[in-house]
């Protein structure tokens, strides 16, 4: 008897899934559908969203190591890629002169340290870079770039990309080689919470306003005026529609695509 009234409970929310649907289409990830399921219809619903949405989970995730939704071909870059000493890793583009793409992170987030979730953002790429990824923030940012340079490529360009707490290796980097060795910088909500940071990254923005781009949230440079004045100096800059921290990544890799 209990076993009856649970399916036909189950069937009732099912069907009044299916009449909701229509409202449910503006729900923009898996992650909101979860979340506006179990709100609508309580937590007995848990397990039978997930058994729902299991398949749907599991060909994203495929997709997002395959080829790449935003224009890259070829295998994930992570799954591709090889160590460059402690450095990072490193993972071929299509041809030595693909563009190339250093990449500095920030702070460990969920347990992960910057050089394994900053691929969940750059495996979209898949061939389109020689790409280096930093293991965390605080390797050298100048010996990283040499070890890479040292390496069979001719890239076309050569991008820098830092990420909240990739500031430091950042600043290494810049103040080593100059910002004339990138045809493009991407600030991505850096860290700007002291003067020394901050003063360094307003004057890099106003030095080079067409080489700059600039991604930011409300809260994450840590520093009002540094966060509006590279906003209103550089050529390009947006804040993230949902100021969110981590998918200000998701603005500024979909640019960097779009620029290569």
């Amino acid at each position: 008897m209990i076993r009856s009234c649970i399916i036909i409970g189950l069937f009732f929310i099912l069907g009044y899934i299916h009449n909701r649907s229509n409202r449910m289409k503006h729900l923009k990830s898996i992650d909101e559908f979860k979340q506006v399921n179990e709100q609508l219809f309580g937590n007995i619903t848990r397990e039978l969203t997930k058994g729902i949405l299991k398949n749907d989970d599991s060909k994203s995730k495929n997709d997002s190591g395959g080829a790449g939704a935003a224009g890259g071909t070829g295998p994930a870059p992570d799954k591709a890629a090889g160590a460059v000493g402690d450095y990072g890793k490193f993972s071929d583009g299509a041809s030595k002169s693909s563009p190339l793409a250093i990449v500095f992170g920030g702070i460990p987030v969920g347990g992960k340290q910057s050089g394994e979730y900053m691929y969940d953002y750059f495996n979209k790429t898949g061939n389109k870079f020689n790409l280096f990824v930093a293991s965390n923030s605080n390797v050298n940012g100048k010996a990283s770039y040499d070890s890479v340079i040292k390496k069979d490529i001719t890239p076309s360009k050569k991008i820098l990309y830092l990420f909240s707490g990739g500031y430091k290796p950042g600043m290494e980097l810049l103040k080593s080689v100059g910002a004339d060795k990138f045809d493009k910088i991407y600030l991505v909500d850096i860290w700007m919470g002291n003067s020394s940071v901050s003063d360094f990254y307003t004057k890099l923005a106003k030095d080079n306003k067409e080489k700059v781009e600039y991604y930011y949230t409300s809260f994450g440079a840590n520093n009002n005026t540094a966060r509006n004045t590279i906003s209103q100096t550089v050529s390009k800059s947006a804040a993230n529609s949902k100021n969110n921290h981590m998918e200000t990544n998701n603005d500024a890799v979909e640019a960097l695509i779009k620029y290569i």
